[in-house]
């Protein structure tokens, strides 16, 4: 597979919508299986796997548990117990029932993850811009994208200016939540005043921009690349139905 700045990013969106409902249709955790180990070697080929494995632990690990408590310790049936916690049993059924769950979760999870490392945001929004989408919607994109990482840097600003007036506001949980308080509220009061100095400039700019207008970026696509994204769309469509109603005529 070419290296994704080659790629047009609704190609590479287009690849993984297909992917993702197909796997989850299949419901088969080989396959799903397969999909994770092949987003794991193509973060390595980009020089991303550290960060998508990490990023990924957080959301799929506490998944796994809630999966875990909802169907390891309550599933019915006739199975081993592996453990006894009072009044629950983990049954063999039960945990096989979780990791499946799971892994399909985990599909989601890091192809999600995936594509958000690979493609460009810059790029991905040029080419909102010179597609037929409304105006609006490569604004709230950009917005989106450029949302985090301007509140992590607010929040590093603000809690380094707090330390400097307030001083120590101790460790664990309580000193946590001490700085989440006293971090929140300048947060949110700058970025709705962001909001309020950023709609008049947007209002004198004329936007939405009606007409013609010159992109100061350009996005390279190919014929390849659209015949390919119409497929990759039309198995996101018929992959599932076709799945689904194999499914119910060999039940």
């Amino acid at each position: 597979m070419p290296q994704a700045e080659q790629l047009h990013p609704f190609t590479v969106l287009a690849l993984a919508t297909a992917v993702l409902t197909i796997t989850t249709a299949a419901g088969y955790w080989p396959l799903s299986l397969a999909v994770i180990l092949c987003c794991l070697v193509l973060a390595a080929t980009h020089r991303c796997l550290g960060k998508l494995c990490a990023l990924s632990a957080l959301i799929i690990a506490p998944t796994f548990g809630s999966q875990l408590m909802v169907h390891a310790l309550f599933t019915p049936g006739p199975s081993p117990v592996l453990a006894e916690l009072g009044p629950f049993e983990l049954t063999g059924a039960g945990l096989w029932l979780a990791t499946q769950l799971a892994l399909r979760t985990a599909v989601l999870v890091v192809v999600g993850l995936l594509c958000a490392l690979v493609i460009d945001r810059h790029r991905l929004i040029a080419a909102i811009d010179l597609s037929k989408a409304p105006p609006q919607l490569g604004y709230l994109v950009a917005a989106t994208l450029s949302l985090l990482p301007q509140l992590s840097a607010k929040q590093h600003t603000i809690g380094q200016a707090q330390a400097l007036r307030l001083g120590h506001v101790g460790r664990g949980p309580v000193g946590w939540f001490q700085r989440i308080r006293l971090r929140s509220v300048p947060l949110v009061l700058g970025s709705l005043q962001d909001a309020a100095d950023r709609a008049p400039h947007l209002a004198a700019r004329g936007f939405p921009a009606a007409g013609a207008h010159t992109r100061l970026r350009e996005v390279p696509d190919s014929t390849t690349q659209r015949v390919l994204r119409r497929v990759a769309l039309i198995c996101a469509v018929a992959g599932p139905a076709l799945i689904l109603t194999l499914d119910r005529f060999s039940g």
